[in-house]
């Protein structure tokens, strides 16, 4: 059991400065943008817009998923890596065996497999719940940076242009006026 725990705490080490958290760009033919707090988390090797359901949803289907759609490669892997590394230590504590460990007066064998399972529990939920909104804050960070719009949303449009014209006006059939008319053009589109 030892060695699990520090089998855990070596690769969350090595794993969490690397990749979970970093604001690398994964496409390494983007233009290379200033670092500023606002534009850290769009590093993405996706040009096109980015849907904020999608990614969430995808993310609900399994963590990760929705980084890799947003284009977020490193993250996404990140992701994935830890909630596996949670689900193998979930069913480790579900299915070992308590009596493994020689029995004192503190029931150690028990406490040991109680802890780990909430622990890698509460650590494979809260990778669900981070990478739900990860995905969501960065595919709506990334359309914001880039400028792109949902292709599929109408707004409402009104526009107002000025119409000037010219009407001739013949007085007689000799001489000819021309009077100005001046008005608005309204247009409104939904």
């Amino acid at each position: 059991m030892r060695i699990l725990i520090i089998l855990f705490a070596i690769i969350l080490y090595i794993g969490f400065p690397n990749n979970l958290f970093s604001q690398e760009n994964d496409d390494l033919n983007a233009p290379l943008l200033e670092k500023t707090e606002e534009i850290d988390s769009v590093y993405t090797s996706k040009t096109t817009y980015r849907n904020p359901a999608i990614a969430t949803l995808l993310s609900l289907a399994y963590p990760g998923v929705g980084q890799y759609y947003n284009g977020q490669k490193s993250k996404a892997e990140a992701f994935i890596a830890w909630k596996l590394l949670s689900d193998a230590f979930v069913i480790i504590a579900a299915t070992g065996d308590p009596h493994y460990y020689p029995r004192n007066e503190f029931n150690v064998g028990k406490v040991t497999y109680i802890t780990m399972f909430l622990a890698s529990f509460t650590s494979a939920a809260t990778c669900w719940i981070v990478g739900m909104v990860d995905a969501n804050r960065n595919a709506k960070k990334i359309n914001q940076f880039y400028g792109f719009t949902n292709p599929k949303e109408k707004k409402t449009q009104l526009s107002i242009n000025p119409d000037i014209k010219i009407i001739p006006q013949p007085l007689s059939p000799t001489t000819q006026t021309y009077s100005p008319s001046f008005g608005l053009n309204l247009s409104l589109s939904f």
